[in-house]
């Protein structure tokens, strides 16, 4: 496939136009840990990127991705237990020293960053995060991405996401349940608001099949405020 018709490779290229070396970035989707090495590539060392996937394989490959590139990487069966740090025990305030820098690979939905986000994090901005939807290549093609919690994984990073911050998603459709999943994220990009919000999408329409589409947001910079 030529790299003009690579909806992955176009992910790539608009996300790293915005990254440097220290940015926080995620991975919504860990999938086989393509995009995840692309992030570490470009933030590491001293940035920080947490990768979330509810199967435990995807964490599995994206480690050993990461480890064969040199890379270290910690890798969670379940969502870190973090609290107020006020309220932690000594191994929840050290998860929750440890998620602040390096590679954090994470065995949960992606609509539970909100539960991690929420903390009273010490680490830069969130500069970026990039999905690919659908189901793990290779893997159960029963486990899918879902409209609703990918939503509300949007709509959380689209809150924490540092200004001049982009959010790329990958759609793909054909497979069972991702035709309501494209609608729901593609009404979630024609709603932001064009004020604070700049987007763009990539398809290729002349691909036979179904092929996937790109699509970006990216956080307008508020004149007159820090964030």
């Amino acid at each position: 496939m030529s790299s003009l018709t690579s909806a992955v490779l176009w992910s790539q290229k608009l996300l790293k136009e915005k990254l440097k070396r220290g940015d926080f970035v995620i991975d919504g989707t860990a999938g086989k840990g393509n995009d995840s090495l692309f992030l570490a590539q470009h933030v590491l060392p001293d940035g920080l990127l947490w990768a979330f996937d509810i199967q435990a394989e995807a964490i599995e490959k994206t480690k050993g991705k990461l480890e064969e590139a040199g890379f270290s990487a910690r890798a969670y069966s379940t969502l870190p237990s973090l609290g107020l740090s006020d309220q932690l025990g000594e191994q929840a305030k050290k998860n929750f020293a440890l998620l602040q820098e390096g590679i954090h690979l994470i065995r949960a939905d992606h609509s539970e960053v909100d539960q991690l986000l929420a903390q009273p994090l010490e680490c830069p901005p969130l500069k970026g995060a990039i999905f690919n939807l659908g189901y793990l290549p290779g893997g159960d093609h029963g486990v899918t991405t879902q409209a609703e919690t990918t939503i509300s994984a949007l709509q959380t990073l689209s809150k924490h996401l540092a200004p001049e911050g982009r959010l790329v998603v990958v759609v793909y459709v054909g497979h069972e349940g991702s035709a309501e999943e494209a609608e729901a994220v593609d009404k979630w990009w024609t709603d932001l608001p064009h004020e604070q919000w700049d987007t763009l999408s990539i398809s290729f329409p002349n691909r036979r099949g179904h092929p996937p589409y790109v699509l970006l947001a990216e956080k307008k910079k508020v004149k007159g405020r820090c964030k």
